[in-house]
């Protein structure tokens, strides 16, 4: 029996407790996803600060423009009861210059009274009131039926005794009035009696509250336009964000390809090297189709090595890395000098070079090691596709436009005109049977054109298929000297 009572005991217990455990583990869940949460946002805030500005924006600012609209319209209503107030005051003392000899002229002071109700029809409970035996009476009064009628009012005692006139402002119906009372005298300076009148403030009020109704509709226009440019706001920020994400992005990619690159080009090199090395070791004790196998590693080894270095040199230029310092120089003898280092290859295809240097040394300002590319690599081009006739260059100055132009011209294989709207193109090679056995990475007249554009200059391309092809580059003219014999 005392087992059984213990067994529904615990049971009832343990129905108590659970209950009261899994609340606290729901409330323990709720706090700490709260927790999380907040987290969270400092976390976001923490990594991007300039959210802040948007959040004191979104709070601080329109709470400026509604308290600065309450604010004038509160000055304006403020400045026209002043007006107003003055008005009224106004009205009284012109009533009381000409009614105060003729206060017991009941007949003049009604006429007088409906005159000024129909010329001011603001003005309403418009009274003269008389003291007699400490009582206050209505002489006249704008209301039909209160002549002689009893009133009392603390703020005609206190003109009356005090002798000061009284505006004050006054509401019925929902209705604002300024109630004045005015004391008259005599010439003698004796007391005659009181103005009393109410000027209505109705129009006024109506005029106030259109006002404050369109200033109320700018200023919320003005804080959804204020909420607006801070969710652009916010929206630019994540496109910042973005931006910045993409530039570390550019970076990794900019040091990878460099580290390629290196890594690439040291076994390359010795590649090359150690084919130089087989050749002259073997001589004639392999047969002629191996040398000629050997020929082919070393043309390829070659052209990688060059694509290479094509590679190295996009990535420079793209991500402005490239060292483009300016300098003076001396074209002519820049020229020279390349042409004379190729003419073993250009003697060995038996193609003829012309270029006779000027007399005039021409000074243009650009950086020499690009120049040299520039130069380089056009000549190499004409060397290429140039198998037989001649590779002239000139140049030559326009002192008009104040340049310095040299060309490269060749009777080589020649470029149609379709081929000509992609040749500096990236990556592009002309594909026929006159170009598929000669190497090339696509690379170098792009790397040409930008180098020229980097430094003020220009290129272009004249060329007739299977008749030649003409580059001319254009540099700034930066002086004319001449050469001393």
């Amino acid at each position: 029996m005392k087992i059984a009572l213990l067994k529904i005991y615990s049971k009832l217990t343990l129905r108590e407790v659970r209950p009261k455990a899994s609340n606290k583990i729901e409330n323990y869940q709720v706090l700490s996803s709260m927790f999380d949460f907040f987290k969270r946002i400092f976390e976001f805030i923490k990594q991007n600060p300039s959210i802040l500005y948007s959040l004191f924006l979104i709070v601080f600012l329109p709470l400026v423009l509604w308290g600065n609209a309450i604010f004038i319209i509160k000055s304006f209503e403020k400045n026209i009861d002043f007006v107003l107030q003055k008005k009224a005051l106004a009205i009284e003392n012109i009533l009381g210059e000409f009614i105060a000899e003729k206060i017991s002229d009941q007949e003049f002071l009604r006429e007088q009274i409906d005159k000024i109700s129909k010329q001011v029809p603001e003005i309403s409970g418009l009274q003269i009131i008389n003291y007699q035996d400490n009582k206050f009476k209505i002489i006249a009064s704008q209301e039909q039926g209160e002549d002689g009628k009893e009133i009392s009012d603390p703020s005609l005692s206190l003109t009356w005794h005090q002798e000061q006139d009284i505006a004050h402002l006054v509401g019925n119906k929902g209705e604002r009035f300024w109630k004045t009372v005015k004391l008259l005298k005599n010439e003698k300076g004796e007391k005659v009696s009181l103005i009393s009148l109410k000027l209505s403030l109705q129009d006024a009020d109506i005029w106030i509250a259109r006002v404050a109704q369109i200033s109320y509709i700018v200023v919320i226009i003005a804080i959804f336009l204020v909420l607006f440019l801070i969710f652009q706001h916010t929206r630019l920020f994540q496109y910042l964000k973005l931006f910045k994400e993409l530039q570390d992005l550019d970076k990794m990619r900019e040091s990878f390809f460099r580290m390629a690159i290196h890594e690439l080009q040291s076994p390359i090199t010795n590649i090359r090297a150690y084919i130089e090395c087989l050749k002259e070791e073997i001589g004639d004790k392999v047969l002629v189709e191996r040398k000629e196998d050997l020929e082919r590693i070393s043309i390829s080894a070659k052209s990688l090595s060059e694509l290479i270095y094509d590679i190295l040199k996009v990535i420079k230029i793209e991500h402005q890395v490239l060292d483009l310092t300016p300098q003076d120089i001396f074209p002519s003898k820049i020229i020279f000098e390349i042409v004379d280092s190729a003419k073993i290859r250009i003697k060995s295809k038996g193609i003829i070079l012309n270029y006779q240097a000027s007399e005039e040394n021409w000074t243009i300002k650009v950086n020499v090691n690009r120049f040299q590319e520039i130069l380089t690599n056009l000549i190499e081009n004409a060397i290429k596709y140039t198998n037989e006739g001649k590779i002239e260059i000139q140049e030559w100055v326009d002192s008009y436009k104040n340049k310095y132009y040299f060309s490269i011209e060749d009777t080589g294989i020649g470029i149609s005109g379709e081929e000509q709207q992609k040749l500096f193109e990236k990556f592009y090679r002309i594909k026929n049977q006159e170009t598929s056995g000669i190497p090339g990475t696509g690379l170098g007249l792009w790397i040409v054109k930008n180098l020229c554009q980097k430094m003020q200059g220009n290129i272009t391309v004249e060329s007739i298929k299977k008749v030649g092809t003409k580059f001319t580059v254009s540099f700034p003219l930066k002086e004319t000297k001449k050469l001393v014999a």
